[in-house]
Parts: structure tokens; sequence; C-alpha cells
């Protein structure tokens, strides 16, 4: 045995990538009334429709020439609402959870991809914590409807319903019942761990098998009120362009991952859970958790963790990271940089 190779250090593969392993798809909005839930026939597509109004200006050091004229970029606008007779929202949308996880996608060290499938192969074996916990956690966010984000807000009623295969009758969850920010409080639900199960039974699943489950949750949010789907990204273009598919307002399949995957509390002072990357990255509140090694970034813990060091709850987060996926590597021996890449598969 070769003592100076095993006493090495193991370091970033300059190759490392991982699938996903919550796969969801794009999210269609539909309207109609809370009393016709069980009547899917009564459900419409919500229509994305344009709005051409006069606004005033309001960016902060705008010229005073312009101040008083019209604001172009508000005035050809999209905008969704429910019709002036129906007062639900209808979101639908279906998810896979698929196994095999550890398995790096692509990495170019044997020795990495040994130490890593080991690690979360121990990391498996837990009782009652390790992937139970990200498990119950994925299925709290279904349970909570976080997926609606804004569209949640000040909703009188919601309901979400799950469709499993092998189970006649939908889990149904008052979302207001389970929080968003404590995952302890429903722990002995009995269909939140229902859902639980199946979601543990995806990640924890063999190559090529998986888990399908199909969502629906409803919001009463009021007669004619506005929702809101996905804005896109439409740089350099004035005018807000919302997403839609087929000529129906939608949400994207990234955005509903983003609040399946809101799980991680395990960063430094953590006053509330915030979706598992690499640097803990909310671009909302334009900060980064875990920035620095000092506050436990992905990379500082994943080698920690794999050089045999006890990271405690913090593999949690390592294992989340994992299945969101993703680009890992370190530098390369080319990589003057010498910054690693981080993004989704």
């Amino acid at each position: 045995m070769d003592v100076s190779n095993a006493n090495k250090k193991l370091e970033l593969p300059s190759v490392l990538s991982f699938e996903r392993k919550l796969e969801v798809s794009d999210g269609l909005m539909y309207s109609g009334n809370w009393g016709n839930i069980e009547q899917p026939e009564a459900w419409q597509p919500i229509p994305i429709t344009k709005r051409q109004n006069r606004s005033t200006q309001s960016a902060y050091g705008i010229d005073d020439d312009k101040k008083s004229q019209p604001n172009p970029v508000a005035s050809d606008s999209d905008d969704a609402n429910l019709p002036m007779d129906k007062d639900t929202l209808r979101l639908s949308f279906s998810l896979r959870v698929i196994g095999n996880l550890g398995k790096p996608f692509a990495c170019n060290s044997p020795d990495f991809e040994k130490a890593l499938v080991e690690k979360v192969s121990d990391f498996r074996k837990i009782d009652g914590s390790g992937l139970e916990t990200l498990a119950l956690r994925y299925a709290h966010n279904l349970a909570n409807g976080r997926f609606l984000w804004r569209n949640r807000v000040c909703a009188e009623q919601i309901i979400i319903m799950v469709y499993l295969n092998g189970i006649e009758k939908p889990l149904a969850f008052n979302a207001r019942d389970y929080s968003l920010n404590d995952f302890s409080i429903n722990e002995s639900d009995v269909n939140l761990n229902v859902l639980k199960n199946h979601m543990l039974a995806g990640i924890n699943g063999s190559e090529n098998s998986f888990v399908f489950l199909r969502v629906e949750a409803y919001a009463k949010l009021g007669n004619g009120q506005h929702v809101f789907p996905s804005q896109e990204m439409n740089m350099n273009v004035k005018g807000k362009e919302l997403f839609k598919l087929d000529n129906c307002a939608a949400i994207h399949n990234v955005k509903i991952g983003n609040a399946i995957r809101t799980i991680d509390n395990w960063y430094p002072n953590a006053k509330f859970p915030i979706a598992a990357e690499p640097y803990g990255s909310v671009t909302q509140i334009g900060q980064a958790f875990r920035e620095k090694p000092k506050d436990g970034d992905l990379y500082s813990l994943i080698l920690s963790w794999l050089n045999g060091d006890d990271i405690g709850e913090q593999a949690n987060y390592v294992v989340a990271n994992l299945i969101r996926g993703g680009l890992f590597q370190g530098k390369g021996k080319d990589d003057k940089k010498g910054k690693s890449q981080s993004g989704k598969e």
C-alpha cells in the first residue's frame, strides 16, 4: 500500500457534476370557484393579458425633465387575473423523485467518487434522520404550498392535493396548518408522513428508479383577483413579460423546485430556511448566507466530510445540494482563475 497516497487529502475534481433528483414540471394556472374543487371540467386556463397603462416615473436619480413624463417601461406589460366570476386559483404540476443518490453524473477522480459514494451510503443508514430529515422537509414544503410564492399571500384558504401512484385518494393538506419556518411542528401528521415516505423511497431508490406524484394546489383569492405567474428574464426589453404555456399562465419549474428545496436552516445564525445552494445565495435580498468557508459553503464542507472530519448536521446540507444537482468542480490545471463552478443540471 502506498502510504503517502493513503494520507493524501482529497481535492475537488476538475470535472464533477450531479443530476437533479427532484425533477419538477412547469406549473399551469387555472381559474375556478372554491366550491368546484372536485369538478375538473369546471377549471379554465388563465390567459396572459396586456396592460397598456400610463404610469409615472419613480426610479431614483432620473433626470428632472423626465419626471413628469409617463414611464415607458410600465406602459406595456403582461398581467394575469382570475375572471370576475371566479374566486380560486388552481396550480397544477408534477414531480419525479429520482434515485441513485451520491453517484456523480461525471467525475474525473475515482478516489473522490469512491469516498463520496461511501459517505452518502453511510448517510442513508442513519435511522430517524439523514435522508428521512430531508424527505420530511421536502414533503413539508409541498404540504404548506410554499411553491405558490406570492399567490400564497393573503389567500383566504389553501388546499394542497397530492396524487400518488398506488393510492386511490389524494393526500389533502390545509396549507395554513404547516409552517413555512418550523419543520418540526407536524412531524407526527399521518398524511405528511405518507408523503415523506414516498419522497424517501424515491431519493433512496436505485439507479433508474423514481417515484412520481402530481400536485394540485387551490388558493381562494377572491373574484377577479391578480394571480402571479413567473416573470420572464427578458433582458433589455421594456415592459414585464409573464411566463405562459399554450396561452396558459404558468410558473417556471425552477421556481417551484427552489421552493420545494427551501430546507436549509443549518447555516450560521439561521432565522428562516433558505434553498439549498452552494453559497446559500438568496437573490431576493442580495445575500449569500454561506459566502465564506467559515460560514460552511458547500465546497469547504464536502472536502472536510470526505477527508474524515465530522461535520455533524451539515451533512444534511451537503446531501441536499447533491439532490439539487449541478456543476461542483474545482479548478483544473489550466484554470488560471481557480474558481469552482456551480449551476443546475
